[in-house]
């Protein structure tokens, strides 16, 4: 009789293995998809960051490297508007049109008396080798020619000059005429932006540009905020400065380029602020590139950082060059440039692609 408990035993010790490796089983999956989500606090540093006294400031407009408002070349009533603001143009596109009825009985009527004159040129030439005309009259009849040659290629152009093309890939930023509207020659019609860099310019007093050292090279920090997005720094580059003064400020104008971030939307007009480091200050030993000892990671001889990407705040690994000195903050050759930013500290505990987000206290 004490058979069949022994087996129930038996049977109930077996059944609560089994579920408990199941249950074992299944965690790991659940700590896996923790560990992939997970997110690392880490301290970031910009490259480049440095006292606000070393660099200037001033007020600038955003203005397009590629503007260009365009007109006809000939007067006439407007028969066709293709356009509207904002839109996007390819080089070549035609844009606009004028009523081209009276350009187009103009130039039917140039093409009949330029290919007159010359039946009559030709027949004079044949009368010339047969000596059966003098050559004051061929010398008249090829004037005319050249007269009627010169009228059919005003009226070819007229006809070509009464549409509007677009000159290179851009957007259309301003349209001036309407549709049915009497046009005047040379008269603003239609004003392009075109696609890519942007530019700025400020105005320079002398005393800024008399301390620029000739043997410098244009500093490669400067950088411009914009009003509308003021917690976001967009490298430019040096363009060109002027040479003459205003006559009435007495600044010379320097410009800058730059490439819109992707993910900003920015228009020629827009207001901005350029900074730039201050000429008196741009020594070899200013512009050196110093990060903290503790943002670098050694493999073997090879020493390296963490590189943060801003859109996406993942890190992957890029060797350096350092220099050789001892202290907290280490000048680094090469491997780095102002703008880009890396983890401070905590660096042996980060992987390639392994996302970030920025530690505050």
């Amino acid at each position: 009789m004490r058979t069949k408990p022994s087996f129930l035993t038996g049977f109930s010790l077996i059944l609560a293995s089994v579920l408990l490796l199941a249950a074992c089983g299944s965690e790991p999956s659940s700590s896996e998809d923790k560990t992939e989500v997970l997110v690392r606090p880490v301290k970031l540093i910009e490259i480049g960051q440095t006292k606000s006294d070393d660099f200037l400031n001033f007020p600038a407009v955003i203005k397009s490297a590629q503007h260009s408002t365009l007109s006809f070349e000939v007067g006439g009533v407007l028969k066709e508007l293709l356009v509207v603001e904002a839109q996007e143009v390819k080089q070549g596109e035609v844009l606009a049109k004028l009523d081209q009825r009276d350009l187009q009985t103009q130039l039917k009527s140039a093409t009949a008396e330029f290919d007159n004159a010359n039946t009559e040129y030709q027949r004079a030439v044949r009368l010339m080798k047969e000596d059966a005309i003098a050559r004051s009259s061929l010398e008249e009849r090829k004037s005319k020619l050249d007269v009627r040659k010169a009228q059919l290629e005003t009226a070819q152009k007229a006809l070509q000059d009464s549409v509007l093309i677009a000159p290179y890939d851009g957007n259309i930023a301003r349209i001036h005429i309407k549709k049915r509207q009497a046009v005047q020659a040379g008269a603003e019609a239609i004003s392009i932006i075109g696609e890519g860099k942007f530019q700025v310019s400020i105005n320079l007093p002398s005393s800024v540009i008399a301390r620029a050292d000739k043997s410098q090279s244009p500093t490669t920090d400067s950088y411009i905020i914009l009003d509308s997005s003021s917690d976001r720094r967009i490298p430019i580059a040096f363009k060109e400065v002027s040479l003459e003064a205003d006559a009435a400020s007495q600044t010379y104008e320097v410009v800058f380029t730059f490439d819109a971030p992707e993910d900003l939307i920015i228009l020629p007009g827009m207001n901005a602020v350029v900074w730039f480091r201050d000429p008196g200050k741009l020594t070899s030993e200013n512009n050196k590139i110093r990060i903290p000892l503790t943002a670098i990671a050694t493999d073997g001889d090879q020493k390296y950082v963490w590189i943060v990407d801003q859109n996406t705040l993942m890190v992957s690994k890029r060797n350096i060059v350092i220099e050789a000195n001892v202290g907290t903050l280490v000048g680094v050759i090469n491997g780095l440039k102002p703008g880009e930013t890396i983890v401070a500290s905590g660096v042996s505990a980060l992987s390639e692609g392994m996302k970030v987000s920025r530690w505050s206290k």
